[in-house]
């Protein structure tokens, strides 16, 4: 009897794991317990949680990892760019190979940033003695190191994918978006548009998770896959299976035209413009919009130039965020994290006592990301 479509992809799968003698082989995403309870229905798509497919390590690489026998080091690529990356002693010395790897390198979407990476490249058995069992890579943001197989651990899986989104925690490392820590979350524009921080507050995603339970809700790996995928199509490389996080933020269009903006001309600082306001008795309140297309902290800073007592508020769909009181030259400061909110309105009001004399200009300073 034929197999309903999902069990044909079951047995599909459980086959991948078998060579025709019935022993398991090769290195696949996902743990064969994983599948078989899968299967079995008694794993659900949300909390099957795939094999680690990398690690990004907080501390440093350890330096008797980056001693072990190897060659290479800095390797001038065809577009005249140096790659930093070695090689496994299991690996021949070969310099066509190392240039190889270096014209791939500079083959993907990067900025300067490629010079300050350091990359290895070894048997996954190797990798994994520097990365942990589970993983077939490893980033040390730190040191700015990749652990990485050189060659294809499985069919479904090349070398070359796994290093691109490696190069993504690298490039994601090597960018701002405050408040937030870019590794974990990504870049500025890309982040936005996902609406990672509304999704953390909400419970969906976990910035910086590695651990099996979150690993595939943490949009920092999210980012680094979303590069590989920016680059796979970019280059008309094949492109590999979206299995290690979650398929909501699978990137359409827009999000890797943001993540290319990312990385070519990175945000670095708020811009800040100055809005004035007159108020008087006929106008004793204006109300100004701020467009806040990114994520970030928004500030606003109130100065007049006369001496009424002014109201500053700042309100998110209606309702009030902030608020400031002063009657002197300047008024303290209106700060809030823009969270998935696309717009704010400042509110400035005279307050108290108002004659038909009574009147002065209000600036407002508003730094937005």
């Amino acid at each position: 009897m034929p197999l309903p479509n999902g069990r044909k992809r079951c047995a599909s799968t459980l086959r991948s794991f078998l060579d025709p003698s019935g022993i398991l082989s090769g290195v696949r995403r996902l743990p064969l317990l994983a599948v078989l309870l899968g299967c079995l229905g008694l794993a659900s798509t949300a909390s099957a949680a795939p094999a680690f497919r990398d690690r990004v390590v907080s501390t440093s690489a350890p330096r008797s990892l980056q001693a072990t026998a190897q060659w290479g080091g800095p390797t001038v690529a065809t577009d005249g760019e140096t790659v930093t990356i070695y090689f496994s002693d299991s690996y021949p010395v070969d310099p066509v190979r190392a240039k190889a790897w270096a014209d791939f390198m500079t083959s993907l979407v990067h900025g300067p940033e490629l010079a300050t990476v350091t990359i290895h490249l070894a048997p996954l058995a190797e990798v994994q003695q520097a990365c942990g069992g589970q993983a077939l890579a490893c980033f040390f943001p730190r040191s700015a190191t990749i652990f990485a197989p050189g060659d294809d651990p499985a069919p479904d899986t090349s070398a070359k994918g796994i290093l691109a989104h490696e190069y993504g925690h690298h490039i994601a490392a090597s960018r701002t978006n405050p408040p937030f820590v870019t590794i974990d979350s990504g870049t500025k524009r890309w982040a936005s548009y996902e609406n990672v921080c509304a999704r953390t507050s909400a419970g969906e995603l976990y910035p910086g998770a590695e651990d099996s339970q979150h690993y595939m809700l943490n949009p920092g790996e999210a980012f680094a896959e979303s590069y590989r995928v920016l680059n796979e199509q970019r280059l008309g490389l094949p492109e590999e299976s979206w299995d290690i996080v979650t398929s909501s933020l699978y990137p359409d269009a827009t999000a890797l035209t943001l993540l290319e903006q990312d990385v070519l001309t990175p945000w670095t600082a708020n811009a800040t413009r100055q809005v004035t306001e007159k108020l008087s008795a006929k106008a004793r309140t204006r109300t100004y919009t701020v467009s806040t297309p990114y994520d970030g902290t928004l500030t606003i800073v109130p100065r007049q130039s006369g001496s009424a007592n002014i109201g500053v508020s700042l309100l998110a769909k209606s309702s009030t965020v902030k608020t400031s009181a002063f009657r002197r030259a300047s008024g303290a400061s209106l700060s809030t994290t823009v969270c998935g909110v696309r717009s704010y309105k400042v509110r400035v009001t005279l307050a108290g006592a108002v004659t038909k004399t009574t009147k002065t200009t209000v600036t407002l300073s508003v730094s937005t990301p």
